[in-house]
This record gives C-alpha cells, sequence and structure tokens, in this order.
C-alpha cells in the first residue's frame, strides 16, 4: 500500500470551500427547511428578484408608495420604482401564485357547497333564500381568509396552525349545513334549525376571532411603520365587534326571530367585508394591488362552475334511468354544457388586471359575491330544468296513451290495455340504486274501474287517478319533491309540480339575465381606458341581459292562475335552455368580432401615428 500517496489530516467543515454549482444543486434539491415563522415584510432578496432594492432607516427596503398607481400584474411581484421614500410605510411580501395551503382551503368551501347543495334541492322561494343565505355565510367567510392570506400569509409552521383552525371552522359549515332551513315542517325541524343557527354563530365568531389573533400577530410585527399602526388597529376592531355580534346572536334563536336574526347575520358579513375594503383602499400598502386576489377568484368562479358540472352529472343520471334519451333530451344536455362553457368564456376572456385601478379593484372584488350568487343559482335551475324536461316527455307519452283509449271497451279489457301499456311505458323506468321504489301499485285504480258498472264518470275518474298515480311514481324517480298524490287531492298534486318549476324558471332566468349585467359591471370595474369598441361590448351585455331577465316576468301571472298560454306553450316545449345558449353565443360573437375591430383601430391609429412622426 507504499504506492498510495499519503493524506494529510481533513479541514475543517467551515473550511471546506464548495464549488458555486454544488451550491445550486442543493438548492434546487433540497428546499429550505419550514421556518416557525415567517415575516410579511419584503426583504432586499424579495425586491431584488424584481429588481427594485431600496433601503431605510428600518432596515427594509421600500417601494413607492404609489405603485398602486402603475400598471402591475396581480400574479406578478412587479412594483413601481420609488420616487420618494417613506420609512413610516411597510411594504410587504407579494407572492407570484396562490399557495398549495391555500387552494386546499378552497376545497372546503366546494365540499361545504357541494354537500348543502345536494341537500337542499331550490323548488320554492323559502329554499332559495335560504340557499342565498348559507352561500353568503360561507362566501364571505372565504373571502375574509382570502384578504388575509393574499397580503401577510407566508408559509410557516404558525400559519399552517392558523390554516388547521380555519379548516375546523369550513367544518363546523358542514356539520351545520343540514340544518340550514327555515322551511320548517314540524316542532322537530324547528328544533333543529334552531340548534344549527347556534351552532353556526359560534363557529362565525371562532373564525373572526382566529382573524383577530392572525390580524394581531401582523400588527406585531408592523408596530415600528407609523402610518401601518391604525389600518391595521381598524382590521383587528372590525373583525372582533363582528365576532361579538355572533356570539351575542347565538342566544337570540328562536322559533319566531330565527328569519330576522339570519338577516343580521348577513348584514354583519356584508358591513366587515365592505369596512375591510375601505381601509384596505385608502392604505397603499393594504390595497389588493399586486396580489393574487385576481387568481383566488378566478378559482373561486371555478369552483362554482364546477358545482354546475356536478348538477348537471346528476340530473344526466336522473334523466337516463329509463336509458331512453330523446332528440329534446340529448339536446337539453347539449345546451347545459354549452351555456356552463360559454360562462366560463365570458368571465375568463374579459379578466384584465393590469388595467383596474385600486379602488375599481376593491369594488370588482366584493362584486363577485352577487355575481357567484347568480352563477350558482343559473347552474342549479339548468340542472332542475333538466329534469323538468324529462319530465314533461314522459308525462306527454301517458297523456297520449289515456287521450286515446280504444273506444267501447268492456272494464275488465280496459284495465288489461292500461296495465300493458303502462308496464311497456314504465318498465324501462329503472330505479336508483339503494332506492325502494318499485314499480307503481294500481291495483286499487284498476278496481274502481272494475267495479264502476258502466258508469262512465266512474271509470273517467279511475283512468285520472291511474294517470296521476303513474305521474307521481316518476316524479319519485326523478327525486322531484311532490307530495303523495295517493294522500291529498290530486289537483293540489299536479299544482305543487306547476308552481315548484315556475319557481325554477322565474329565477333561472332571472339571474341568467343578471350573469350578464354583472359581467358588463365587472368588464367596466375592470378596464380603464375603454375603447369605444369596449364601451360597446359593455352594452351589448347589459342589453342580453336585461332582455333574459325580463323572460321571467312571463310566469309571474302564472302563479296566481294556470291559464298563461304563453308561459305554459314556452315551458312545456324544449325552447327554454337553447334560448339561454343562443343570446350567450351571440354575446360572444359579438365581442369577438369587436375585439378584432378593435386591433384594427389600435393598429391603423399607430400607422397613422408613425407615418406622421415620419414625415
Amino acid at each position: 500500500m507504499d504506492y498510495l500517496p499519503k493524506m494529510g489530516p481533513l479541514p475543517p467543515m467551515h473550511d471546506v470551500i464548495v464549488p458555486e454549482e454544488d451550491h445550486r444543486t442543493f438548492a434546487i434539491s433540497h428546499p429550505d427547511h419550514l421556518k416557525l415563522y415567517a415575516s410579511p415584510l419584503a426583504t432586499q432578496e424579495d425586491m431584488h428578484n424584481v429588481g427594485h432594492i431600496h433601503d431605510n432607516s428600518h432596515g427594509e427596503p421600500h417601494l413607492n408608495e404609489s405603485h398602486h398607481n402603475h400598471s402591475v400584474s396581480s400574479s406578478s411581484t412587479e412594483h413601481a420604482a420609488p420616487e420618494m421614500m417613506d420609512p413610516d410605510v411597510p411594504i410587504l411580501k407579494r407572492a407570484h401564485e396562490a399557495s398549495t395551503i391555500q387552494l386546499f382551503f378552497d376545497l372546503f368551501f366546494v365540499a361545504n357547497l357541494t354537500t348543502f347543495t345536494s341537500l337542499h334541492e331550490i323548488d320554492t322561494w323559502t329554499d332559495l333564500s335560504s340557499y342565498v343565505g348559507y352561500f353568503a355565510v360561507i362566501w364571505f367567510t372565504w373571502l375574509q381568509n382570502t384578504l388575509f392570506d393574499v397580503r401577510f400569509s407566508n408559509d410557516s409552521a404558525y400559519e399552517r396552525m392558523c390554516k388547521l383552525l380555519q379548516f375546523g371552522v369550513m367544518t363546523g359549515f358542514a356539520i351545520t349545513g343540514p340544518g340550514y332551513n327555515t322551511n320548517w315542517a314540524n316542532s322537530q325541524d324547528v328544533a333543529n334549525s334552531i340548534l344549527a343557527f347556534r351552532a353556526l354563530s359560534l363557529i362565525l365568531m371562532s373564525s373572526r376571532l382566529i382573524l383577530t389573533f392572525q390580524y394581531g400577530v401582523a400588527f406585531f410585527l408592523l408596530r415600528s411603520y407609523k402610518k401601518a399602526v391604525i389600518p391595521m388597529a381598524a382590521h383587528m376592531a372590525v373583525l372582533f365587534i363582528s365576532a361579538m355580534l355572533f356570539l351575542g346572536m347565538s342566544f337570540a334563536f328562536t322559533r319566531t326571530s330565527s328569519e330576522k336574526v339570519l338577516i343580521g347575520w348577513y348584514l354583519i358579513v356584508a358591513a366587515e367585508a365592505l369596512a375591510i375594503s375601505m381601509i384596505s383602499g385608502q392604505v397603499n400598502f393594504l390595497s389588493f394591488r399586486a396580489t393574487v386576489i385576481v387568481e383566488r377568484l378566478g378559482l373561486l368562479t371555478l369552483i362554482v362552475l364546477g358545482e354546475g358540472i356536478i348538477g348537471m352529472c346528476e340530473a344526466i343520471n336522473k334523466i337516463g334511468s329509463d336509458n331512453v334519451y330523446s332528440a329534446d333530451i340529448i339536446g337539453t344536455i347539449i345546451c347545459s354544457v354549452g351555456i356552463l362553457y360559454f360562462m366560463w368564456m365570458l368571465y375568463f376572456d374579459q379578466i384584465a388586471p393590469d388595467r383596474m385601478g385600486t379602488i375599481r379593484e376593491h369594488i370588482w372584488v366584493i362584486l363577485h359575491f352577487p355575481f357567484h350568487v347568480c352563477v350558482i343559482l343559473v347552474v342549479e335551475g339548468l340542472s332542475r330544468l333538466s329534469v323538468w324536461r324529462k319530465l314533461t316527455d314522459i308525462t306527454s307519452s301517458l297523456q297520449t296513451t289515456f287521450t286515446n283509449l280504444p273506444q267501447n271497451l268492456n272494464p275488465d279489457d280496459l284495465v288489461t290495455y292500461l296495465d300493458a301499456t303502462l308496464n311497456r311505458q314504465l318498465n324501462n323506468f329503472t330505479s336508483f340504486q339503494g332506492s325502494d321504489i318499485g314499480a307503481p301499485n294500481l291495483t286499487q285504480f284498476y278496481s274502481q274501474i272494475q267495479q264502476a258498472n258502466g258508469n262512465k264518470t266512474v271509470i273517467a275518474q279511475g283512468i285520472n287517478s291511474t294517470f296521476i298515480s303513474a305521474i307521481g311514481w316518476v316524479c319519485q324517480n326523478l327525486k322531484v319533491d311532490v307530495p303523495d298524490p295517493s294522500s291529498g287531492n290530486e289537483t293540489d298534486f299536479v299544482n305543487s309540480i306547476y308552481n315548484s318549476f315556475t319557481t325554477v324558471f322565474i329565477y333561472f332566468f332571472t339571474f341568467a339575465g343578471f350573469v350578464l349585467i354583472l359581467l358588463a359591471i365587472l368588464f367596466l370595474l375592470g378596464k380603464r381606458r375603454k375603447l369605444r369598441g369596449e364601451l360597446l361590448a359593455v352594452c351589448v351585455r347589459a342589453i342580453f341581459g336585461i332582455a333574459i331577465s325580463l323572460l321571467a316576468l312571463m310566469a309571474v301571472p302564472a302563479v296566481a292562475t294556470k291559464n298563461n298560454s304563453a308561459y305554459n306553450a314556452y315551458m312545456f316545449s324544449a325552447w327554454m335552455l337553447p334560448t339561454i345558449l343562443i343570446c350567450y353565443l351571440t354575446v360572444i360573437v359579438i365581442d369577438n368580432l369587436l375585439i378584432r375591430y378593435i386591433h384594427q383601430v389600435v393598429k391603423w391609429r399607430s400607422h397613422l401615428h408613425i407615418k406622421g412622426h415620419d414625415a
């Protein structure tokens, strides 16, 4: 072994020189360890990444306090170079994109919305108000968490613990969701709802107290910046007051006062959102500029549209239970997919965060609540009207059978004919897995016909009862919530179906129009210095939106009387969903034509400018 060179003692580890390329390799393959707490303040390295580094007396770099006046992408960390330094204003980190834990939080919103929708179908105005109320509570809770995350949240053990607590809050929403209802049928429903409301009020209190604590920690870190003290304290005060109001309201729920207390909830969550937005809009470092708020709202819009896709698939499962897909049923499915797709296009094709002003962006954020309400009600209406289309198809087929009965049949032959015909039409209607709905029991009606002794009035009543019972069985298979036709007046049974889908018709067309109207408003707020063609695009959206909403007026007389021939003809036709599809498609086509026109105008003006400059 003498031929091996002799090695001296190993150098100390701190004297080992690691090549630069090894440093880079280690940084890539070994990410930074999880910090106990990460400061929201931007470091010199953060601003070096965007090319703007400025030191101040606090040892932290500063950007221009008026950076919000420049075009800044909400999904980037761009900041405008400062014109003058203000050591009393902190500079916060700006993330490039939403973090995975924030997206994970959004999944809890998805789960709550999907679960609540599956348990609460919207067939009455009470159902509608309950649905919108619950959606408001979880939406504004999501918003408050998001407004903190996009400005102050940085991955750390502390932030993950706080987010875990908020996961618990969202889980509490899921637990209380089944009891969120004011359409009480008995005393047990009242007791369950009041218990759910009280628990949810305490959950809302907990959510605001967690956020108050999070803002308090951020306030402690920013306490040396004089201009950060008052706005941060105001954030904490707004959320703490909300928490105390929710605590007090938890004791106010009774059978007679619940609806009024719920209105108080809705006013509180709206007021706190407006207060936080107004405070943030007055302070540059707290504004939503250069944050990922636009991305988060876009993702939430996808979640709301995704709820529509779930509802559409469930509706397809219902209407395909008999394995019969007629041309209008196929058309209904195509229209449902098209409407969802066109809503996606109309929203995402118009977003231009680099053209928003600070105040405009804050209003734009808040207006997403009514927009999301409209979208969720439209997609819910899509699934309900798809089921209605299937129900009218089966009803028309059965009605043809009962109105074209062979003449001069004796009672026994008439019963045999009805039984064979109904079995042929209904046997393909397979029940859902786990359902105990068997074939319709028509024996009692057959006996009524056979024992009529030729009395045509009694026979007619038996035939009508058989028809109503068959329709009731179909409604059960389609999961349409209607009273049992055998337990009451047959007229009330028919009217319940009619009134249920009339309610769906009114809110579907109303909010389908409001979707376009709100898109027009969001377009106006989202783009400064609009060209003439863009203003025309706003007008097109508004005009079509108003026109669609006015279609809901067709059904208003039908609430009081069933003799509205125009509404009945339209309601029982296959043109309801195609109407919305055609209107949305027309708006998209006009939009693209206007965009082409705008590009041509800009190109022409640029050409004239260059030509004039050369001259």
